[in-house]
């Protein structure tokens, strides 16, 4: 959590600030002079909803800021709050979780990234009252949806599992994959463990498949990546992540490799990859509808009391050079030129 904010700032924010004033002071390209930033016409709120990014440093909660300022504009009966911690980190879900339910909100939105970690606020909302959507993806194994049975309403967003899966299957209409990788920061996390899980599942029988865990600090990142490679003369697949996408594209090139690679999301770091031929594809997980519907589903479970019985999946959908031009443009639509090319290091 930013140093420079205490806790006592989050209560005060979670209490009496206007929509989304945490996040938008902390999420690149957005704060207090810009349109997002501006009070709504004065109107009455019947219900506030709290929506809990996984980390306000990454550029695609944006996505998610926008959708609850859209919604907000057509459907005034509802505020929606966007708050979270700086950098992703289940520990400060959790404390983000447990203070914005002193909050006494009638509906919250959020990844569950690690199910152990959050089931006892889960638990103690549903105690409360407090309807929980869960959107971005759901990752949860079967033995982990039992713990949540009855915690949340349902999930919004993109299937883990699916992607990988998806993934796979287009690294293997270009390549013929004997050794492939997922290179993940820890292991453990929720999210890509299943995502991993996808991609090896799409592997052809007798391919060699291997979780690689090479941390959070780019040096370390790197050398991680190096040691697996030399180690593992076979590889010719690997698939990462958004905020590793340059240093792999380096090592594999320092060390004249032939791999296929993959990433995530449609980031500018992600698409420009894709969209300069180093990298194969990306994915999305199409972040533009997804905190709408998570928005919608509190509001109707909040005046009907009913709840969709099946979960609302909205990805992936796979982006390489037929497409990514597309995606390209639309992300350029949303957040300007100017802040797109800020954020890729290509």
């Amino acid at each position: 959590m930013n140093s420079g904010l205490k806790r006592r700032d989050f209560l005060k924010l979670a209490g009496i600030t206007s929509a989304g004033a945490f996040a938008l002071n902390h999420v690149p390209g957005v704060g207090p002079s810009s349109t997002f930033a501006q009070p709504l016409a004065q109107q009455p709120k019947k219900y506030t909803f709290y929506h809990m990014l996984w980390s306000v440093t990454d550029p695609n909660v944006q996505w998610h800021v926008k959708g609850a300022e859209g919604y907000m504009k057509i459907n005034p009966e509802v505020e929606i709050k966007s708050v979270g911690p700086e950098n992703y980190d289940p520990a400060e879900h959790v404390k983000f979780l447990d203070t914005i339910m002193k909050a006494e909100p009638d509906g919250m939105a959020f990844h569950i990234s690690s199910v152990d970690a959050m089931l006892p606020s889960l638990k103690q909302a549903r105690e409360k009252g407090i309807p929980i959507v869960s959107v971005t993806s759901h990752p949860p194994s079967e033995e982990d949806e039992a713990k949540l049975k009855g915690n949340y309403l349902t999930w919004v967003g993109a299937d883990e599992r699916l992607i990988g899966y998806r993934l796979g299957e287009r690294v293997q209409e270009s390549i013929t994959p004997v050794h492939v990788a997922y290179l993940m920061a820890h292991l453990g996390h929720a999210g890509h463990e299943m995502r991993a899980k996808g991609f090896f599942e799409s592997m052809p029988d007798g391919v060699k498949t291997d979780r690689v865990a090479i941390g959070d600090e780019p040096s370390t990142a790197k050398d991680a990546v190096r040691s697996f490679l030399t180690a593992n003369p076979d590889v010719n697949a690997l698939f990462g992540q958004t905020s590793v996408n340059k240093l792999v594209w380096d090592v594999v090139q320092e060390m004249g490799r032939d791999i296929a690679l993959v990433t995530s999301d449609e980031s500018p770091d992600s698409l420009e990859a894709v969209l300069n031929d180093k990298y194969l594809a990306t994915f999305s997980q199409e972040f533009p509808i997804q905190a709408q519907f998570a928005y919608h589903t509190l509001y109707l479970y909040k005046k009907t009391g009913m709840a969709p019985v099946a979960p609302i999946v909205t990805g992936p959908m796979v982006i390489d050079k037929s497409n990514a031009q597309f995606v390209k443009d639309l992300v350029v639509s949303f957040m300007g030129e100017d802040e797109y090319y800020k954020l890729s290091p290509w």
